[in-house]
C-alpha cells in the first residue's frame, strides 16, 4: 500500500512540475511581465493552433472573473479542499489506474493552484481553433485535470457493469 501511494504522489508531483515548467518557459522565453498580468498574443504555430496568454482570474472557462484578492484565496481555498479529498478518496479506492487518474486531476489542480498563488490568476496559454472560431484558452494542467476525469468516468462506467454481471 505505502508504495502505492508514493508512487500516486510521484505522478502528482510530475504533473504538476511539467505544468509549471512549461509556464516558466514560456514566461521566460517570451519576456513576459508577471506584474501586470496582461493578456497578449505570443506566436502562430500553425492554422488551428496559437499561443496566446491569458490570466484567468476567474474559474473554470474564464467564468466569475475578478480581481479581489479575497474571491482569489476562496478560489484557492476550494482548490486546497478539493485536492486534499480526491487524494484521500483515491486512497479509499486503492486501485491502480484509479491511481494515475487522480494523480491526473490533482497534479493539475497543484499547477493551477501554484499560478493562483504565485499571480493571483491562472496562466492559459493554448488556443486551439478553425478559422475564427475558438475553444477556450487554457494549459497543460486544464489537460491532464480533463483527461483524468474522463479516465474516472470511463473507468466508473465499466465497474458499474462488471458490478452488475457479478451481482
Amino acid at each position: 500500500m505505502l508504495s502505492k501511494i508514493r508512487n500516486f504522489s510521484f505522478f502528482i508531483i510530475l504533473f504538476a512540475s511539467i505544468d509549471q515548467a512549461i509556464k516558466f518557459y514560456l514566461i521566460n522565453i517570451y519576456n513576459i511581465d508577471t506584474s501586470h498580468l496582461n493578456s497578449q498574443f505570443m506566436e502562430k504555430i500553425n492554422d488551428y493552433f496559437n499561443l496566446y496568454l491569458i490570466w484567468n482570474k476567474g474559474f473554470a472557462f474564464g467564468l466569475f472573473q475578478n480581481d479581489l484578492q479575497s474571491i482569489n484565496n476562496f478560489y484557492m481555498i476550494i482548490m486546497l479542499v478539493l485536492i486534499i479529498f480526491l487524494f484521500f478518496y483515491a486512497i479509499k479506492i486503492n486501485k491502480k489506474i484509479y491511481y494515475f487518474a487522480f494523480s491526473l486531476i490533482i497534479g493539475g489542480a497543484i499547477g493551477n493552484l501554484i499560478d493562483r498563488f504565485l499571480y493571483q490568476a491562472v496562466l492559459d496559454f493554448i488556443d486551439i481553433h478553425y478559422m475564427n472560431y475558438h475553444w477556450y484558452v487554457f494549459n497543460f494542467a486544464d489537460i491532464t485535470i480533463t483527461v483524468g476525469c474522463l479516465l474516472v468516468i470511463v473507468l466508473e462506467l465499466f465497474s458499474g457493469k462488471n458490478k452488475k454481471e457479478n451481482a
